[in-house]
């Protein structure tokens, strides 16, 4: 009793004895792990990396570009609204017209901003992800699903869209606005989804898909009917309009077709997540996918008729809550079918085609997400590494289709002097549509601007200018033997316009700043590319650049012409144009 005592007036004679409130604040500013640090690391990069891809990308478009912006602009660049209600390879390009159309009257057409764009629509579909995660997921395992989700849309796999603008605009367009839609019907909001979707398909046609998710999406909920119908009665709308403005198809396809040739070109949609090159790999990766896909769907909808009690815990599987993310796998899986049927035509593994990625990278963050979400113990456990296994995995996969693209950066300068030499037949291997080129120089389009430049330096040579040939040394084409360092050579008979000519050129072991082109008396008449990446050279001379080679193009009707690179504004001839070339011999 005494003991009591004491103890009751030693705390009374106490001022403020806890310490639990002085916890509580330390832990308040207690700075984050190297794990949380690490994670966060790996969201932010991907989206970083991508910007960076955008803005290194070449300034000029290219393909469908040019392609749209012809057919919807009358001949001095005026949009054309006419021709919005015919179909672009079989699915509207109402908004990637008018994008186009800004992009060329505002910011002459550059490539660099429909990369960046195209990341801030990417972002837009990483928003609507992260917003459809549910609360309970919390902590490392929330941070680690976002952080695979940014490996994903983001990954190199999906460079196409940050390096080739116009691709990215084009799929963006529709896909961005699907998925957000979805996300919006996730939380009920059947209004704000049914106008994004219409965005979307007006967009592209792999936003169609988008009206059978957003009913689905309802259904799963147990929303009222009319959100349930809505949605579908306006995807027959658009479907009948679509149909309408679609043009008969006319003649046989290209490729003799069997039920199996619509199965491969399905699932290599979806599969190229997980290959590149290998068709096989991609083929499989794609039905096993399709066969996830349908599982975890025909399980939502078993779940949902038997009416499972819902809990706020992450404890049980909860139908309402994985609605958007089974809207969201079936809107992928639909829309790699679409593509898949489309394009059989062609190949049993069209969808391996860099422009289809973004259909398999969304429908695995669908699953992942799904996957997260699972009352299962092993899994929250293990969640953290089999997120990032998943993210890393799939980005160190794309890295391959990466190198492919970016292998045609560094040649796009060719089709910018191309345009400017009026050298139509390369305009047309390169996918530029010559008979155009008088409405792009009318509107501005670059390189129809007054910055274009050969890249000589500011005073250097450009088109129509002339350089004293005399006073230009000569490169010697030399057996790798003698260790010269100095030396170029023309893949080429002779020099001549409106063609490709092919080369490499190095000073001193450093690459050539510029090419250029001329006639006998030494009239610019062309140029090209330089830098290009030359493994036989690097390999069949001693210290000398891997990007020695260039490429050029001049004027149509130039004979006998001259080829010149410059290195720190000093001009070299390249004389040897025939013979052996040394640098594979």
């Amino acid at each position: 009793m005494s003991e009591r005592v004491d103890e009751s007036t030693t705390i009374a004679a106490t001022d403020t004895p806890p310490e639990a409130p002085r916890t509580t604040k330390t832990a308040r500013f207690k700075a984050p792990g190297l794990g949380v640090i690490a994670l966060w690391g790996l969201l932010v990069a991907p989206v970083v990396l991508a910007l960076a891809e955008a803005l290194r990308s070449p300034r000029l478009n290219y393909w469908d570009f040019w392609r749209v912006f012809s057919i919807t602009t009358d001949a001095d660049g005026t949009l054309d609204p006419t021709t919005f209600v015919r179909l672009y390879n079989d699915h509207p390009v109402i908004t990637v017209a008018l994008t186009f159309w800004a992009d060329a009257k505002f910011f002459a057409g550059s490539n660099w901003v429909l990369g960046v764009a195209t990341v801030v629509l990417a972002l837009c579909v990483f928003a609507a992800l992260w917003r459809m995660l549910p609360q309970q997921l919390t902590g490392h395992r929330r941070l680690a699903v976002l952080a695979a989700f940014s490996l994903l849309i983001f990954s190199s796999a999906a460079v196409d869209y940050y390096g080739a603008g116009w691709m990215g605009i084009q799929w963006f367009l529709g896909i961005a606005p699907a998925v957000v839609a979805i996300s919006f019907a996730h939380h009920g909001r059947t209004v704000p989804a049914v106008v994004l979707g219409l965005v979307g398909s007006l967009g592209h046609g792999s936003a169609f898909p988008v009206w059978i998710a957003l009913g689905l999406v309802a259904w799963l909920r147990r929303d009222r009917l009319w959100k349930v119908l809505l949605p579908l009665l306006m995807g027959l709308a658009v479907l009948i309009l679509w149909r309408l403005a679609a043009e008969p198809t006319v003649g046989d396809p290209p490729s003799i077709l069997g039920a199996d040739t619509y199965l491969g070109s399905i699932a290599s949609v979806l599969g190229r997540t997980w290959a590149t090159l290998s068709a096989d790999t991609a083929l499989f990766g794609g039905i096993a996918m399709l066969v996830l896909i349908g599982l975890a769907v025909v399980d939502s909808v078993k779940r949902r008729g038997t009416a499972i009690e819902l809990r706020a815990e992450l404890t049980t599987p909860d139908v309402k809550g994985d609605a958007g993310w089974i809207g969201l796998i079936t809107h992928m899986a639909l829309a790699g079918v679409l593509v898949g049927v489309g394009r059989a035509k062609y190949s049993n593994v069209e969808g391996l085609t860099g422009r289809y990625s973004v259909i398999g990278l969304i429908a695995v963050a669908g699953l992942l997400a799904l996957l997260a979400t699972r009352p299962i113990e092993k899994i929250q456990r293990n969640l953290v590494p089999i997120a990032l296994v998943i993210g890393l995995g799939t980005y160190a996969v794309g890295s391959t289709n990466a190198a492919i693209v970016r292998k045609e950066y560094a040649t796009q300068p060719v089709l910018a002097v191309a345009m400017q030499a009026g050298a139509d037949s390369v305009v047309k291997k390169m996918n530029a549509y010559p008979e155009n080129l008088e409405k792009y120089r009318r509107f501005g389009i670059y390189p129809f601007t007054p910055d274009f430049t050969l890249g000589c330096g500011a005073n250097g040579p450009e088109l129509g200018t002339a350089i004293d040939v005399s006073r230009a040394a000569v490169l010697p084409a030399v057996a790798p033997p003698t260790g010269e360092r100095t030396a170029g050579f023309i893949e080429a008979s002779t020099v001549s316009g409106d063609r490709k000519l092919i080369g490499w050129a190095f000073i001193d072991g450093e690459q050539a700043d510029c090419v250029l082109v001329t006639d006998s008396s030494g009239t610019v008449v062309g140029g090209g590319a330089v830098g290009l990446p030359r493994r036989d050279v690097s390999t069949g001379f001693d210290h000398v650049t891997g990007r020695a080679g260039w490429e050029a193009v001049a004027k149509p009707g130039l004979k006998d012409g001259l080829v010149f690179v410059s290195r720190e504004g000093r001009l070299y001839r390249i004389a040897s144009i025939s013979g052996k070339d040394p640098a594979n011999g």
